[in-house]
């Protein structure tokens, strides 16, 4: 019998040919063996494919009769994104992890400092094979996952987790393989229905406008190029630059620095400075220093303007007798503060008295030596109590209204308002204590609070 053995180039696969055999002579299972341990071939034998052709003999076929074993390659390294389930409209989620490749770059993830984004697992070093022969097949390891860390975050110590820096907005680019946090926020379009409401801990950019009944609240700085309608606009830290505002009675704009806009109707507006362009239409405005009208024939038409420093524009007031109210000289929240203060003493007081007239009724009856019930003498013990209480806040809140009254009568009135072409008859005044009511249209007019009371000046261009 004439047996031919061959062995694929890697060594994984292993052929039996039978070229020939004598007269009456039989293919037996135990000569095939035997050839096949002298060439050496020991792993992966297929003793049923040997039996099944030593019954059905084909003579110069080749039989695959040896497999060896593949090696497995080790997994590549990954990047798995981890947040938790939040039904915010600002929060992806995918299961409660997110895989690098499947990165959802359209949606906001907003992340805080120190915030574990992601874990880097490694990369997995694989199972080694076994050929024919019963030598061992190496398997490959898997490669690093590839990751280019960017702005505000960095790795853990050991290595294994990608951390937040910095509050803000995380930012993935798949194509590079960049992870990174920024600190600003940009809305291609309006804030709407497709947005949601923004609560952002950076700045916040929207190149549209802001539909009625939605907010943007930010840490840093809020920029809109277009017209924010019946929305509340809120910078915790920062300045607020918008194109317009109509307020609709609805609307709020808060800064904790300064705000810049064109126009404004029926707006709310806190801030420490309002710059202006056009119009103020019946809004209500408190800052802690200046309004100020920027731009030609700037205006204030309508609404209250309360100031520490200065009201300035070219027009106060309208000749339509739109009622128009300005205020400087006290800080607006130090004079809020005094009024909730009054109106507090002032319930204290009536309160006090209240319960000095129950603490007469049982006094009258322990004078008389009448019997009073167990809940009756509670109730009396729960209001000599109170009277304590009340009389110490009483107190605190008296001494505090004249720290308060003092710090505003100790003030260099260096407030004026100033309307540079025309402060209209009608628009009612108050500078420190003092009140002034112009009956005439007044030109190109500065008010300044002088020995008691308002005085009226001229105005000149520097």
């Amino acid at each position: 019998m004439d047996i031919n053995i061959t062995v694929s180039s890697d060594k994984m696969e292993a052929y039996l040919t039978v070229n020939s055999v004598f007269p009456d002579e039989t293919i037996t299972l135990e000569s095939l063996i035997e050839e096949i341990r002298n060439a050496k071939i020991v792993h992966g034998i297929d003793y049923d494919a040997l039996r099944s052709f030593c019954q059905n003999p084909t003579i110069g076929v080749q039989l695959l009769f040896a497999h060896g074993d593949k090696p497995k390659d080790g997994e590549d390294g990954r990047v798995v994104f981890e947040f938790k389930e939040t039904s915010s409209a600002q929060t992806i989620l995918s299961g409660n992890k997110v895989d690098f490749r499947e990165f959802p770059v359209q949606k906001r993830i907003i992340v805080k400092k120190g915030q574990k984004i992601a874990s880097i697992f490694p990369p997995t070093e694989g199972i080694p094979g076994r050929n024919v022969y019963g030598e061992p097949v190496p398997a490959k390891k898997g490669n690093e996952a590839k990751i280019v860390l960017g702005k505000n975050v960095s790795l853990s110590e050991d290595g294994r987790h990608i951390i937040s820096t910095t509050d803000g907005i995380l930012k993935v680019d798949p194509e590079k393989n960049i992870i990174e946090v920024s600190e600003y926020l940009e809305i291609e379009g309006d804030v709407d229905y497709s947005t949601g409401n923004i609560d952002f801990p950076g700045s916040v950019f929207v190149k549209g406008d802001v539909k009625p009944g939605f907010v943007i609240r930010a840490k840093g700085d809020i920029e809109i190029n277009g017209v924010v309608e019946a929305s509340s606009i809120i910078s915790l830290e920062g300045n607020v630059k918008i194109s317009g505002a109509k307020g609709k009675d609805k609307g709020l704009i808060k800064a904790k620095k300064d705000v810049y806009l064109k126009y404004a109707e029926s707006t709310i507006i806190e801030c420490e400075n309002l710059f202006f362009e056009h119009e103020l239409l019946n809004c209500t405005v408190r800052v802690t220093n200046s309004i100020v009208g920027k731009g030609r024939n700037s205006s204030i038409i309508g609404g209250e303007y309360i100031a520490s420093n200065l009201i300035e524009a070219d027009e106060i007031g309208s000749d339509m007798g739109i009622k128009t109210y300005l205020e400087v000289g006290v800080n607006p929240y130090v004079r809020e503060e005094i009024k909730l203060l009054k109106a507090q003493i002032e319930i204290d007081k009536s309160s006090i008295q209240k319960l000095l007239n129950i603490l007469k009724q049982y006094k009258e009856l322990k004078d008389k030596k009448v019997q009073i019930p167990p809940e009756r003498e509670e109730q009396f013990s729960k209001a000599a109590k109170s009277l304590i209480n009340l009389k110490e806040q009483l107190e605190k809140n008296i001494v505090k209204l004249h720290e308060l009254e003092n710090r505003v009568s100790k003030i260099t009135f260096d407030s004026k308002i100033i309307a540079r072409k025309l402060l209209h008859a009608g628009v009612e005044v108050l500078i420190h204590n003092a009140r002034f009511y112009p009956t005439v249209d007044l030109p190109k007019a500065v008010l300044k609070f002088e020995n008691g009371q308002i005085v009226a000046g001229g105005y000149s261009e520097k």
